[in-house]
């Protein structure tokens, strides 16, 4: 089953989610880099996004900064396409297509833990709001 995106620049997305090894290891390679930030889940009425992200600036920082992450998101892109191209990090070498880089990155790698979470996706819903049309 593939999900269907579009990016705020327009370009569409398709994704298939990993296997279950690939999803598990992105998992993972997360709670490493967020091991010992202080992360706070706890969402007060009043919380946006930007709030939640800033009181855990550090694990967000960790994360997005994480070469284990970015390899771990990029081994889970083997079944995305990127504006009817097969992923590959050649498509990005392109400047006009850098701007989707981050987004499309956060979008797989949102998608392929979301399965491991029982509970409401509030919070990875409106990450993902920050990147989608």
């Amino acid at each position: 089953m593939s999900l269907k995106f579009q990016l705020k620049s327009g370009k569409k997305i398709e994704i298939d989610l990993a296997p279950i090894e690939q999803g598990l290891n992105l998992y993972r390679s997360i709670l490493i880099e967020c091991k010992g930030a202080g992360l706070d889940l706890s969402v007060a009425d009043d919380d946006t996004v930007m709030t939640l992200l800033f009181k855990n600036k550090e694990a967000v920082l960790n994360v997005l900064s994480s070469e284990l992450v970015l390899d771990a998101v990029k081994a889970c892109c083997d079944k995305v396409v990127y504006n009817k191209q097969r992923f590959n990090m050649s498509i990005f070498e392109d400047v006009n297509n850098r701007k989707d880089f981050i987004p499309l990155m956060m979008v797989v790698a949102m998608e392929n833990i979301r399965p491991f979470f029982a509970e409401p996706h509030i919070i990875l819903d409106s990450l993902s709001a920050q990147f989608l049309m």
